[in-house]
């Protein structure tokens, strides 16, 4: 609304912009109060399951504690008893997840059987009650756990043996707060029983039944690559890594399983001058290595995969294991590009090596066979090894090209250095290294062909 008086110009009221400016303000403030208010409500709604699920757990550890000695156990645990392992119960308008776990614990106070200092190693029972909700985060579980012993002096059941279960790392150190899942199903009552490892990625389950390669092992965390055991050759078509464990009557038997941190690998087909080569198809494969070929013995690697470039070059290969991997062009590439080398180069041509919690971007650098070109492999004459860092010069006075390039890890020089393809003609090639006697040669350009030549160095 204006007002006007004579002589000057009065405006009262707000502008456009100033009308927008207080409304960012008030929707700004609105935003900020809702956020508060959900958040703070979470955090309350938290409490209540929280509290809501330590009354559960406490519900449960009384139902243990009714129990006989004997009975302490879940149904498809070690050792077995009358407690189912998972359950799912309703309370405070939320669904809750509660799983039990009761282990045999060897106490080291009068010896233990890995020592060889106590024949009867089942002391007392480990209950351990963990309630859940939501997604079972941190700040979504709750745990609880008690000591149950036997009035009187332990014995060891017969027929039962100790179990013992190892996690490590790629480096060789525990890892702890594994998810270890045991199954035997040649015993009965059958055994399904998950359990978590401990701070030195050791979980040990006393009073195991006896059984022969019975005991079925699958380990993972949030984070890690998973592992397992393995049916025995030639139940499986390789010899395993890992075979289901034993447990003999009376003793001490250990699997070990290697579990890390997951890693990211991204691959990036290119030319030899750093364009995008989109819609390669290639074969990716490696990784955890689960056994070796019963004939050959070659590594059998637990992953392998068919895959193709985008339109942009690139194939991204997602919480991968550390290990060995090798790439492999699809047969329909091959008669169209010839593998040079790999950028990070690797010392194995073809290969890959991903470390734990890592992300690592590797180029594939592929020359077309149809672009005038020329590639020169220079090898020593006495094992007929690559010659890296060697000097490979390609020139031609009449057509006034003259361009020098060292060799790379695997002994190669690919010449023109651009897009730019070579002129026809037959090149003089001058090759020369540290400690061995220099060499010549020609290569001949006719047509659209990529040419290669192969030149050896005596010492």
């Amino acid at each position: 609304m204006r007002r006007f008086i004579f002589g000057q110009t009065r405006i009262s009221g707000f502008t456009f912009i100033e009308a927008m400016v207080v409304l960012f303000i008030v929707s700004l403030i609105t935003l900020t109060f809702y956020e508060t208010w959900s958040l703070g409500t979470q955090h309350i709604a938290n409490a209540k399951y929280r509290l809501g699920a330590s009354a559960l757990a406490n519900q449960q550890m009384e139902i243990v504690r009714s129990l006989i000695f004997d009975d302490i156990g879940t149904t498809t645990g070690i050792p077995t008893g009358t407690l189912a392992e998972n359950q799912t119960i309703n309370a405070n308008n939320t669904t809750y997840a509660v799983h039990t776990v009761v282990q045999f614990v060897d106490d080291s106070t009068d010896g233990t059987l890995v020592a060889g200092t106590d024949i009867a190693p089942n002391d007392y029972k480990k209950v351990t009650i963990t309630v859940s909700w939501g997604g079972a985060s941190d700040g979504e579980t709750v745990d609880m756990t008690s000591i149950f012993s036997l009035d009187g002096v332990e014995s060891v059941a017969a027929g039962t043996g100790i179990l013992s279960v190892n996690t490590l790392s790629t480096a060789g150190v525990g890892v702890a707060n594994v998810s270890v899942r045991i199954t035997n199903n040649s015993i009965v009552p059958n055994i399904d029983v998950t359990a978590a490892t401990d701070a030195s990625g050791n979980l040990m389950f006393p009073g195991a039944p006896a059984s022969v390669q019975g005991y079925h092992i699958s380990v993972s965390k949030g984070g890690y690559y998973g592992n397992m055991t393995y049916d025995p050759y030639p139940i499986s078509i390789f010899n395993p890594t890992n075979v289901h464990a034993s447990v003999v009557a009376g003793s001490l038997t250990a699997a070990t399983l290697i579990i890390d941190h997951t890693s990211d690998l991204q691959i990036q087909t290119e030319d030899p001058f750093g364009s995008a080569l989109p819609n390669i198809d290639f074969t990716l494969s490696g990784g955890l290595v689960i056994g070796v070929d019963a004939s050959t013995g070659a590594s059998i690697y637990d992953f392998t995969q068919a895959s193709v470039t985008d339109s942009g070059g690139e194939e991204d290969f997602v919480n991968r294991s550390t290990g060995e991997y090798t790439l492999e062009l699809d047969p329909s590439e091959i008669a169209q590009y010839e593998f040079l080398r790999l950028d990070p180069e690797e010392t194995v041509r073809d290969t890959i090596n991903l470390a734990a919690n890592d992300s690592k971007s590797v180029k594939y650098i592929l020359a077309q066979k149809n672009f005038a070109s020329a590639l020169i492999t220079v090898s020593n004459i006495a094992d007929g090894s690559p010659l890296s860092g060697a000097s490979v010069r390609l020139h031609h006075a009449g057509l006034g090209f003259d361009t020098t390039l060292t060799t790379d890890t695997y002994g190669q020089a690919y010449f023109p250095v651009n897009s730019t393809a070579l002129d026809a003609g037959t090149y003089d090639i001058d090759v020369s290294a540290a400690g061995f006697t220099s060499s010549t040669d020609t290569v001949t350009i006719v047509g659209s062909t990529l040419e290669k030549k192969s030149i050896s160095l005596t010492p």
